[in-house]
């Protein structure tokens, strides 16, 4: 990586922004893409390059990072990246968190056109992101690994090889298996603790000084207390996510009762605060349980 070589980011959503905002603060130059021409709009007011097509943009970078909401928009951007690059070969960073077998197939579909392709979930929201600690799962051709690596540890100072591809997807699902429902408990346990007449505030301060305190605590306990649900992580994306886990069980011959009633509680929390909030408003569904019962019937 050289910092006049423009990389490229496609999915300007929270995620992308976020990783944005690094390769800019950076001095790396930034061209990048969204359908939204709104989110285009503050990207560029950020100090980024905006592209007129997916196709424009692979022409004019040698890294593309992929921030998109989900494995079936990455496959269909790799036609039009493979149009845009011509004879030069961008490496392609997939930081959208997909299903096992999307991503070995996308990988597949990438090798097919010649395209190196990282495979690289992030585990963190995206203000982990912009503070950098949020953490990289990569996994593909150590080779190709090894060629982005001065951008990825921009884009995540911490990171982690998990394997080949298709095994960073996994790693992801199950750790976002254990911080959903971890999530889910800390809601619950401070709506339980108001019920019975605790101030919010000095349960969450015990509760980080007991046995049960995780860093769940920290990025979400306050935001459940103040209902300040301006979003660090779509809750439409946390359920889409939990979908992706519950379906992979599902193939290994698993039943996830606690995932699945987590699942459960996103919907109904959608239902009551909509799908662009914070993933710290599944808390509102077990304040008002009737919103719940109506997912349930």
């Amino acid at each position: 990586m050289t910092r006049d070589a423009p990389a490229g980011i496609i999915g300007l959503g929270l995620m992308g922004i976020a990783l944005s905002a690094r390769l800019i603060d950076a001095k790396i130059p930034l061209i990048g893409f969204d359908i939204d021409p709104v989110r285009c709009k503050m990207f560029k007011a950020s100090g980024g390059m905006v592209a007129n097509s997916v196709r424009e943009l692979a022409g004019r970078c040698r890294t593309i990072i992929v921030a998109v909401y989900c494995g079936e928009q990455v496959e269909a951007l790799l036609d039009e990246i493979n149009d845009g690059a011509g004879a030069a070969r961008p490496v392609v960073i997939c930081a959208t968190t997909c299903g096992p077998r999307e991503i070995i197939r996308i990988a597949a579909r990438a090798s097919g056109t010649g395209l190196p392709l990282v495979e690289a979930p992030i585990s963190g929201t995206s203000t982990e992101v912009l503070d950098g600690t949020a953490t990289a799962l990569l996994a593909g051709d150590d080779g190709v690994i090894d060629q982005a690596r001065g951008l990825l540890n921009i884009l995540c100072p911490r990171s982690l090889r998990v394997g080949a591809i298709g095994d960073a997807s996994r790693a992801k699902l199950a750790i976002n298996l254990i911080l959903q429902n971890n999530r889910a408990a800390l809601a619950e346990g401070i709506a339980f603790a108001e019920r019975m007449g605790l101030d919010g505030y000095a349960f969450l301060a015990a509760a980080r000084q007991s046995a049960a305190c995780s860093r769940v605590m920290d990025s979400k306990g306050e935001k459940m207390l103040t209902r300040d649900y301006r979003p660090q992580s779509h809750i439409a994306q946390t359920l889409k996510d939990a979908e992706l886990i519950i379906e992979e069980a599902g193939r290994c011959g698993m039943h996830l009762p606690l995932t699945t009633t987590q699942a459960e509680l996103l919907r109904a929390a959608i239902t009551l605060e909509g799908p662009k909030r914070d993933s710290a408003a599944v808390i509102e569904a077990i304040r008002r349980p009737s919103a719940l019962a109506g997912v349930l019937r």
